[in-house]
């Protein structure tokens, strides 16, 4: 049996009166995966813990567009191993049929092969990963961001103020662009860990903890009560005390 995908740790929702991140608080998104039943199975594992989200699937392209003729899709992720008629032409029936939504190629080659798709990812994968494409279509990570004084930079993995510019390591930086996306809301521990590191068995708690305290280092001065990189609700969040976060364009 091939691997296609690498399996992540169940996500935990945390409660509480603090709005948490991403689109759980919207309307559920529609997804169609049509992909050999290894990878369907992995996927809708997956996404079951994620609630924003809502995972159909089909095993061929003839049951893909009976479902797409019968049901409104947001994404569409796509096997390029699809016996006839193949990936690209899949798509070019769905949208034939009203498809209008989002796409993603998953293949084993190297080298995009689906053009007309909007996105590409190789196989195999990891679900923080896709996880995080699929977020991000509906609602993007600001490149830029202003924390009071503090503007982060994630394309510069740099954090830039009045005493200059620091470097951020690539975990720092997907931890800064993942709390930014949430726009002040709380970020989960466990979603920060399983979208930052993926599956790792010697992740926990604990590495996370130091990520942060060495971004608190980083944002500001030493200090008992952080002040812009805050925890609240089992989580984290930005904030600068006023809720002074501004997207740089």
């Amino acid at each position: 049996m091939r691997v296609d995908f690498v399996a992540i740790g169940a996500m935990t929702r945390v409660p509480g009166p603090a709005r948490m991140s991403g689109m759980a608080a919207c309307e559920t998104k529609n997804l169609l995966i049509v992909a050999d039943s290894d990878l369907r199975s992995a996927l809708a594992e997956q996404f079951a813990q994620t609630p924003e989200f809502a995972l159909q699937e089909a095993a061929t392209p003839q049951q893909a567009l009976a479902r797409i003729e019968g049901r409104v899709f947001d994404f569409l992720l796509v096997s390029g191993d699809l016996d006839a008629p193949g990936a690209g032409a899949l798509l070019a029936l769905a949208r034939r049929a009203g498809f209008i939504g989002a796409t993603i190629l998953l293949s084993r080659l190297e080298d995009n092969p689906g053009q007309d798709f909007d996105l590409f990812l190789p196989l195999p994968l990891r679900f923080g990963r896709l996880l995080a494409l699929v977020r991000d279509r509906f609602e993007p990570a600001p490149s830029s961001l202003a924390l009071g004084e503090i503007r982060f930079s994630e394309t510069a993995q740099t954090l830039t103020g009045p005493e200059g510019s620091r470097a951020l390591t690539e975990k720092e930086t997907a931890i800064l662009a993942r709390l930014a996306r949430a726009r002040g809301d709380v970020v989960a521990r466990d979603v920060l860990l399983r979208e930052v590191w993926g599956y790792k068995a010697t992740v926990s708690t604990h590495t996370l903890e130091t990520h942060i305290h060495r971004l608190r280092r980083k944002l500001e001065d030493a200090s008992a009560q952080p002040r812009l990189l805050v925890t609240a609700q089992g989580g984290y969040r930005l904030t600068t005390g006023d809720d002074d976060i501004q997207v740089v364009q």
